[in-house]
């Protein structure tokens, strides 16, 4: 914990973050991050940095990092409350039909049993293809255009799902 704790203090993206990790029996199996992070920062960079400590250390802990605006008060809990039991998901289910129907086109896309609403389409293997190829499927489907940029931006499931409901409430405004 202190070595990626550490590296986090010495990260340049990283503006403040708190750690959190899954003991195995015989030492660390997960280490999980809630991070707050400088605007040219992504979780995926933080992510690959402290994996890339980690095993020069000789830990083969697996690193996961919640980006958020701001650390939580309270205790965080276990890295599966944070990341799930693989490390790498916050699965949270789909609150709406139009999430779950998001969570299942992009499923399907990467090739994922399930995609929850925090997931970021990035951190999940999204790239500019998939993404090009998620956003005719919405266009086709909602008839309501999103840009590549807009999707980016958005990141997760519950963004993109909310910048969709907003455009979609505001072309049904215009007669």
């Amino acid at each position: 914990m202190a070595l990626v704790e550490q590296a986090l203090a010495g990260h340049p993206g990283v503006l403040d973050a708190a750690v959190t990790s899954a003991g195995g029996g015989v030492g660390v199996v997960g280490v999980g991050v809630v991070a707050v992070l400088g605007e040219m920062c992504t979780a995926l960079e933080v992510r690959e940095d402290l994996r890339t400590v980690m095993t020069a250390a000789g830990h083969e802990a697996e690193p996961a990092v919640l980006p958020v605006a701001r650390i939580p008060e309270r205790p965080i809990g276990p890295v599966e409350e944070i990341a799930g039991p693989s490390g790498v998901s916050r699965y949270e289910p789909p609150g709406s039909e139009l999430e779950a129907s998001l969570a299942s086109r992009l499923a399907g896309l990467l090739g994922l049993p399930r995609v929850g609403v925090l997931d970021d389409f990035v951190e999940l293997g999204g790239d500019s293809l998939t993404a090009v190829t998620f956003l005719h499927a919405l266009q086709e489907a909602y008839d309501a255009p999103l840009s590549v940029v807009e999707l980016f931006s958005a990141g997760t499931v519950r963004e993109i799902a909310e910048l969709l409901a907003g455009r979609l409430a505001a072309s049904s405004q215009v007669v």
